[in-house]
């Protein structure tokens, strides 16, 4: 099993947004239904985090998918790593709201913002650990 994570700029202004995150989240959970992936969402400060697992062929296609989105730009992929736990395994896509222990994650690691483009593969990793943790917000589903 593989895991790959990305972080994007969101083009979506703000009247759109919320229905963006939406609709992100909803076609997410479908298509990784079929696919047998799972993964977390993570948005603040006009930025997408997002980390997926699952098989290494379906992870590909997906990503092939993700790098046509309109919806984001400035697509940062991080190292993919072999796994031998899911992380996510009950979530289709698990969605963690940014006032959460990842907001005051960011704020220890010295980020003022949300700037997963500008971070080290080893704050990728205490930023995973959060996002394990967290509590998802159901309210978007």
């Amino acid at each position: 099993m593989q895991q790959i994570c990305y972080a994007s700029t969101s083009t979506s202004d703000h009247v759109q947004l919320l229905q963006d995150v939406r609709d992100i989240l909803s076609e997410a959970r479908d298509f990784n239904a079929v696919h047998n992936i799972s993964g977390v969402l993570y948005y603040a400060d006009q930025h997408y985090f997002q980390c997926l697992e699952g098989d290494e062929a379906a992870l590909e296609l997906l990503m092939l998918k993700l790098l046509k989105d309109p919806r984001h730009k400035d697509i940062k992929v991080f190292e993919a790593k072999t796994i031998h736990v899911a992380h996510f395994r009950a979530w289709g896509m698990k969605y963690v709201q940014r006032m959460s222990s990842v907001h005051t994650k960011m704020r220890e690691m010295g980020f003022a913002t949300f700037e997963p483009q500008s971070m080290s593969q080893q704050q990728i990793d205490q930023l995973l650990q959060d996002l394990y943790d967290a509590q998802p917000d159901e309210s978007l589903c």
